[in-house]
């Protein structure tokens, strides 16, 4: 400041100088116009001398110092100019620099230039990281919709910007493929319903052949037997086993009458003997008839069980094509009611619901099995994808907090850092830090570039200002605190610094009030201050 003061002073000699103000001769010659008597010539000298000061008083020269000039002219005492003039210069300069370096302001005009006013006061100085990177979709977020069946395309419901919800139809194709699925479907589910009503059956026919064969090994008479099995479902084992049992029944009925009768000598050897073959012959049939009945009895049920099972193979295989194809349970149920013209109605449907960003289909278009249709975006959440020098390694970690920040003024919002890839890029040197965003309310777009501070250390500060209360003036940093005069200027030293604070070493004590914000306006007003200073000095 001292400095500024001198240069001030400087320019209004100079400027005093070249008005013409004042005796133009050396020192020298001063004291031999003190000692000669003022003749006309030295009324002429001052007369112009005397004009000459009212010219520098037009120009700009204040009235005390034009009231000077004059008194100047008629004394001519240099000794009494020069005391004159430095004491003037010398006590208005002191009342000058101290009005300077405070300003007074009101409530209204702090408000007007946005000024603030905090308590100094202790804080924390954060050393952060600084990673810029850019949105991008969630992959788990992402659907590529494809057909899973040749086909015509008959409708598209559905286009690009379009939202939509998971099931919700998106397109129509006519499939012959799907078709003929529906009709292999069809056709294995009458064969399985076959199947499993023989299967019944045989196992029906097995449970009556077993009780049969029990009641027979207690060797009833016909008319016991007949009645024990009166209303049993066996089939023709029944009529078999039956006659054979019958045969068998009657061959012992003639065997023991002709035993009789043999015994008794009534009858002849040979009759005997017919007899008793008779008995062999009827015997061995029904125990022929018996034991392959009993055989084919499980063998029927075997067959009926594999036919059956062969069957319900066949229709899940049929049904599990459908469901490869995009079928529900209850559209495949509905397969043997629908009408013919509906068979080679397939339907695309949304896998979940979202925003479709891609639409490859038009009315008319033929499309392959696997060929991609639509693509649908759930964008309530993204990605950040930070990009992560091999500087930054060593500071950012897995789990790490996170502030990030969007352009076109997005809030700050903080989350973590999920996942840092291991592998750097061959050519930039770079790899990835990822973070989830949550995109609700759709801010953060897939593409919009996004940088983020991750805080790596944290240090305690005595006085801790924010660096737009720092203003620099003369080359010196100061900050405006709040006195009793006003808001003064006051050289501060400034210690360690982050994005957005600074330590004050000195210069502002704690507790003490001081702007904030708006300092710049309190500058302006003293460069102000000091540019007319200057222009009244000279």
């Amino acid at each position: 400041m001292t400095q500024y003061f001198k240069l001030l002073a400087f320019t209004a000699l100079v400027s005093f100088a070249l008005g013409g103000c004042g005796p133009s001769n050396s020192s020298d010659d001063a004291p031999e116009a003190d000692t000669h008597d003022h003749g006309a010539d030295d009324g002429q000298d001052h007369g112009e001398e005397g004009q000459s000061n009212a010219l520098d008083a037009e120009a700009g020269h204040t009235e005390d110092d034009g009231h000077d000039h004059g008194e100047e002219g008629q004394s001519h005492d240099p000794d009494a100019e020069a005391g004159h003039t430095e004491d003037d210069g010398h006590d208005h300069a002191d009342h000058e620099g101290e009005e300077e370096m405070v300003i007074q302001l009101d409530a209204h005009e702090l408000a007007e230039f946005g000024i603030q006013l905090e308590i100094a006061q202790s804080g924390t100085l954060v050393e952060s990281t600084s990673l810029a990177g850019e949105i991008v979709l969630n992959p788990d977020r992402i659907a590529h919709v494809v057909s899973r069946a040749d086909g015509i395309g008959l409708e598209v419901l559905r286009t690009i910007g379009d939202r939509v919800e998971a099931g919700e139809i998106l397109a129509i194709l006519e499939s012959p493929a799907l078709a003929e699925s529906k009709a292999d479907y069809f056709s294995k589910a009458a064969q399985a319903a076959l199947a499993s009503t023989d299967l019944a059956r045989a196992e029906t026919i097995h449970v009556n052949t077993n009780k049969l064969l029990e009641i027979i090994a207690l060797n009833p008479d016909l008319s016991t037997l007949q009645s024990e099995i009166s209303g049993l479902d066996i089939g023709a084992n029944r009529s078999n086993l039956i006659t054979a049992y019958a045969e068998l029944r009657a061959a012992e009925v003639a065997y023991h009458r002709e035993k009789n009768l043999f015994d008794r000598q009534n009858t002849s050897t040979s009759e005997f003997l017919h007899a008793e073959s008779e008995l062999g012959k009827a015997l061995a049939t029904f125990q022929s008839v018996r034991d392959d009945l009993s055989f084919s009895n499980q063998r029927g049920l075997d067959l009926a069980r594999r036919t059956n099972l062969v069957t319900q193979v066949s229709l899940q295989a049929a049904e599990r094509r459908l469901h490869a194809l995009g079928l529900d349970e209850n559209e495949v149920d509905q397969v043997e009611d629908e009408l013919d013209d509906h068979l080679a109605r397939y339907e695309i449907r949304a896998p979940l619901g979202g925003l479709i960003i891609e639409r490859h289909l038009v009315r008319g278009e033929s499309i392959q099995a696997g060929e991609q249709v639509f693509v649908i975006a759930d964008l309530s959440s993204v990605w950040g994808q930070l990009t992560l020098y091999q500087r930054d390694l060593a500071h950012v970690y897995e789990g790490q907090m996170a502030q990030v920040l969007g352009t076109h003024n997005l809030e700050t919002t903080t989350v973590k850092i999920e996942y840092i890839s291991p592998i750097l890029d061959e050519q930039t040197r770079t790899t990835t830090a990822r973070v989830e965003l949550d995109n609700s309310e759709g801010h953060w777009r897939p593409g919009m570039f996004i940088r983020a501070e991750l805080i790596a250390s944290e240090q305690d500060a005595s006085v801790l200002v924010p660096r737009s209360a720092l203003q620099e003036i003369d080359g010196e940093t100061v900050v405006f605190v709040e006195t009793a005069k006003g808001l003064e200027r006051r050289d501060v030293r400034v210690g360690r610094l982050d994005a957005n604070s600074a330590e004050i070493i000195s210069g502002l004590r704690p507790g003490e009030r001081y702007v904030a914000r708006g300092g710049l306006a309190l500058k302006v007003e003293l460069n102000k201050a000091a540019l007319e200073h200057a222009g009244h000095a000279h």
